[in-house]
């Protein structure tokens, strides 16, 4: 009797392929996060963005190369092998030419480098689906198990063991699933290789020193133009790298720029933030009241302030000059208060100076649960950290929306000031508007509203002149009262004595908020005016420096090219009318499971307080009840009703909706609980729509495998599921951009009602 050499053999251990899914999932999902916190202290978030989603991409690529192995050959055996062998050797290949290869101007010759390792997991997924169809249900569980698990490793391993140290873990994870492959087979070669190669692993992981003297050679970041250490070697003024922490919100550095009085904190190679020498005495820090943002400090009361976003401490000592006794300070990011602590001599200690109270949480965050009223509530440049797998991210800024500006307003003292310094003029602008939203909805008449902000701009006359600039890092000042006639002679005083401009103030205001004053137009004509995007943002829709009025320049950029792939697949192998209507279905799965997914993530970073945590929980929870979902829809008594009717699809997208009818009251009424018990809930209130959505792929496979001389196109539907996946991360941030993150939710819960009525698997049943 001949051996049975295919996936299906019974003499073979199973437990072995269940587990190479299992880590190959796991390995790509941390793989893509890795590269997003690469990516993130090289180029710019725009570029990331693109950059990532492109590489995702190869994961479709990977399951249509697949497709078009298995027509030519029988048996997929060897290239399983050691396509499972090259996986690893291509996340440490992949991660080493951009790691430490000079940076390349030309962004788009990254792709390449990023895309290979999803290509080989793509392959590698969809030869084992095809083969083993009948099992579809459990080997998605794995994959999502392993997915799942991933989202919550990767904090662990960042902050454990940095990023290099991760591409290790993750490398020997990869490794782990070639050996599972290899075993299943019994090819002893495969076998002997990918056993060394952890051993390598495992010895460069214990030997933790070389791995530190390797990755100081960091070329693309020193020579990136966009990162700050960038900019200082490529000018006359030395500059030196003292102090460095990569975890998982970000990658942090002290930069020693040979300077008497200061140091730099940077974090993901471009936002600064300094550390100001200081020896505990405010008399040797005085030469800070020339600057713009010791204003708010210089005038009416100021005992009590809250500073969000403190960074380096420098936010602080302006408080303090200002004479306050009580500062709650506010960081996100605990690496920049390590930072800080670690140049405690130099700094002054700062963070534990007399009166200073130290909180490491998100600034909305911390203010949604605080109770106490401030004279000052300061915020200047502050930028949302996150651990970001591009997949699942969008650039949430929710200090600076129309329910935190109110937030910041109800928690001044009876005089207080609530003070902003933003990067430009359409920073200001907007930030203006939303403040301006905020005071009308309190019930401030039009043509009063602008007494109660004033505008001054960060650089001096000089500045300006000799540079340029115009206007510069602005602030502003936002009160629930008018302006005082005192108030507004001590501020212009004041930047009259630093040598700076009012930009505004009452009884000199500047168009087109005059216009508002005069009432010669309305404030919503006056945002349709404005050439840019200037609309106030909200929870629902947090994106802060979209500034487009239309769609993005690079989501256009991922449509097109996604569409271009798309129309290619369909006209070289979507050929029969089978096809197309099998590959609608699981192309709407890719686009529908997005569009809920991405939006959730979002939706709950106010509520856990960090947007690190919720990516990982809520990632977690959605795959791992998608993943008991698809092994419950395996069930002999469940795959009966299964296979006859797709009701469970209808019952995903209504329970979809019915989720998000109660979910803002359940995370209202557990606000205040701990995070432990937050998780809890989180995961029990996703458990039965996840269960419902993850029925729905590992059951279209099981009627593609069902069907004689069909099941090779098991791969292809795969790989259109993974292209149509990323085309649906993209669309979230597109409709959620405009229309917010609950219509997004309820577009992807209408997909799944759709499929449902028009079911296309349907014609499946009739080719029997």
């Amino acid at each position: 009797m001949p051996q049975n050499n295919s996936l299906y053999g019974k003499n073979k251990n199973t437990i072995y392929i269940y587990l190479s899914m299992f880590f190959t999932a796991m390995s790509l999902f941390i793989y893509e996060t890795l590269l997003t916190r690469l990516f993130s202290a090289i180029l710019s978030y725009s570029l990331v963005f693109i950059v990532v989603s492109f590489a995702i991409l190869g994961g479709g690529i990977g399951a249509i190369i697949s497709y078009k192995l298995s027509k030519k050959q029988k048996s997929m055996e060897k290239i399983l092998a050691w396509t499972s062998v090259l996986l690893p050797v291509s996340f440490i290949l992949s991660i080493a030419l951009m790691y430490f290869l000079p940076f390349t101007p030309t962004f788009l010759l990254y792709i390449p480098a990023a895309l290979f390792p999803f290509i080989l997991g793509g392959i590698i997924t969809s030869i084992i689906f095809k083969e083993r169809t009948d099992s579809s249900n459990k080997l998605y569980l794995m994959d999502l198990l392993g997915a799942g698990l991933g989202s919550l490793l990767i904090i662990k391993l960042m902050n454990s063991f940095g990023f290099l140290g991760s591409v290790i873990i993750v490398t020997a994870f990869g490794i782990v699933s070639a050996i599972g492959i290899s075993l299943y087979y019994r090819i002893i070669k495969t076998t002997i290789i990918s056993s060394i190669g952890f051993i390598v692993m495992s010895i460069l992981l214990i030997r933790g020193n070389l791995i530190d003297i390797v990755g100081k050679n960091f070329s693309s970041y020193y020579t990136s133009p966009v990162t700050v250490i960038g900019s200082y070697k490529n000018s006359k003024n030395p500059a030196e790298i003292v102090f460095s922490k990569w975890d998982a919100i970000s990658k942090t550095d002290v930069i020693d720029i040979k300077s008497d009085n200061e140091k730099l904190i940077v974090t993901d190679g471009g936002a600064a933030a300094p550390i100001v020498k200081f020896n505990g005495n405010l008399d040797s820090v005085k030469e800070l009241k020339s600057e713009v943002n010791y204003i708010p400090f210089s005038f009416g009361k100021n005992e009590k302030s809250l500073v969000i976003g403190s960074g380096g401490g420098k936010d602080v000592l302006f408080a303090l000059l200002g004479g306050n006794i009580k500062i709650d300070a506010v960081e996100i990011n605990p690496s920049t208060i390590a930072a800080v602590n670690e140049f405690k001599e130099f700094s002054g200690n700062i963070y534990n100076y007399p009166g200073v109270n130290l909180y490491n949480q998100d600034g909305r965050y911390f203010i949604e649960n605080s109770k106490d009223k401030y004279d000052n509530i300061y915020l200047s440049m502050v930028m949302t950290n996150s651990v970001e797998n591009t997949m699942y991210s969008l650039a949430e800024y929710y200090i600076f929306t129309e329910e935190a500006l109110n937030q910041y307003l109800n928690h001044l003292s009876e005089d207080g000031k609530l003070t902003f310094m933003v990067h430009d003029s359409k920073d200001l602008i907007k930030v203006v508007n939303t403040g301006i939203k905020v005071l009308l909805d309190k019930g401030i008449k039009q043509k009063d509203v602008t007494n109660y902000f004033t505008i001054i701009n960060g650089v001096t006359k000089t500045e300006s002149e000799v540079h340029g600039s115009g206007i510069a890092m602005p602030l502003v000042i936002f009160r629930n009262k008018p302006f005082t006639q005192e108030d507004i002679n001590s501020i212009v005083n004041t930047a009259s004595i630093q040598n700076r401009d009012m930009i505004h103030f009452p009884g000199n205001e500047i168009e087109p908020y005059k216009s508002l004053k005069t009432e010669k137009m309305t404030y919503e004509q006056l945002i349709d005016n404005i050439s840019f995007n200037s609309k106030p943002i909200a929870d629902n829709s947090p994106f802060f420096y979209n500034n487009s009025k239309f769609i993005p320049v690079e989501m256009i950029f991922i449509l097109a090219l996604i569409l271009t792939i798309v129309l290619v697949v369909k006209k070289k192998f979507l050929t029969t009318v089978e096809y197309k209507k099998t590959s609608l279905y699981f192309a709407s799965l890719g686009v529908a499971y997005m569009l809920v997914e991405i939006p959730l993530i979002q939706k709950m970073v106010l509520y856990f307080g960090s947007s690190s945590i919720a990516f990982s929980f809520i990632v977690f929870s959605l795959l791992i009840s998608s993943g008991i979902g698809s092994l419950i829809s395996g069930n002999r008594i469940v795959e009966k009703y299964v296979s006859k009717s797709p009701y469970y699809i209808l019952a995903a997208g209504i329970m979809i909706l019915v989720n998000q009818m109660g979910l803002s009251s359940i995370l209202n009424l557990t606000k205040d609980w701990q995070t432990t018990y937050k998780f809890i809930v989180v995961f029990l209130d996703l458990l039965p729509m996840g269960l419902l959505m993850g029925m729905a792929f590992p059951s279209g496979l099981k009627k593609l495998g069902s069907l004689k001389g069909e099941e090779g196109i098991v791969p292809l539907m795969i790989g259109i599921n993974g292209i149509f996946s990323v085309l649906g991360s993209t669309l979230a941030v597109i409709i959620s951009m405009k229309l917010g993150f609950s219509i997004t939710i309820y577009i992807g819960a209408a997909i799944y009602i759709t499929l449902f009525i028009f079911n296309p698997l349907a014609i499946l049943s009739k080719s029997k």
